[in-house]
């Protein structure tokens, strides 16, 4: 069943994104913040690194819990539900990024 796109106005690490997709908006809400408290946590540890420079190691942090995670369940279909909506998501957040660029 498709659900209705809708637009999400979140805000990570001081920057604030509209995000365009069929997902429930609380679960955006939700990412947004998880990924906010990455670059927080990461921000404490390197004072003067750039918000670009936070973001990767964010995402390489992020990335490196999903991969360890997907090692443990390789065959689990939950880790497929996972994996399909972190590609989702990722897409979704690019998108996002490069609207805010140009």
């Amino acid at each position: 069943m498709n659900h209705p796109i809708t637009r999400t106005e979140v805000s990570i690490f001081g920057s604030n994104y509209s995000i365009s997709g069929e997902t429930d908006p609380e679960y955006i809400h939700r990412l947004a913040k998880f990924i906010d408290g990455k670059m927080n946590e990461l921000s404490s540890s390197l004072p003067g690194a750039s918000a670009q420079k936070l973001a990767i190691l964010a995402a390489l942090n992020i990335a490196d819990e999903f991969f360890q995670y997907k090692e443990l369940n390789s065959d689990d279909e939950l880790s497929k539900l996972y994996e399909m909506k972190t590609k989702k998501m990722i897409s979704m957040l690019d998108e996002g990024l490069i609207g805010d660029i140009y």
